[in-house]
């Protein structure tokens, strides 16, 4: 039936060796490719925050421009559009709703 001798299997763990070896070999390059494209985002990253650090802009002038609300500021959606000045707006997203409001305060 089969024929298994000691040179045989000698020969077989001699492959799954080498596969075993090409297989880490692929493994480090694509190690090394992913460090490098961690490190390119790190250092754009590093820049970014150095640009931006260096280059804020100055406060606006008061009354020129709205300043922005935080999340937690706005209402739910529920709420705004059950009595809020956009109440016909069901089912608009929460910043939808409060640029409609906002609008409908400027033009009165």
């Amino acid at each position: 039936m089969w024929n298994l001798t000691p040179e045989y299997l000698q020969q077989v763990k001699e492959e799954l060796k080498g596969r075993r070896a090409a297989i880490q070999a692929r493994y480090a390059d694509e190690l090394k490719a992913l460090e490098a494209d961690l490190e390119e985002i790190e250092t754009l990253e590093r820049v970014a925050y150095a640009v931006a650090a260096k280059h804020v802009p100055e406060p606006a002038p008061a009354g020129a421009h709205a300043e922005p609300v935080a999340v937690a500021e706005l209402e739910p959606a529920e709420a705004a559009a059950e009595d809020g000045p956009g109440a016909g707006s069901k089912g608009l997203s929460r910043w939808r709703m409060r640029l409609d409001a906002k609008n409908e305060t400027e033009t009165a």
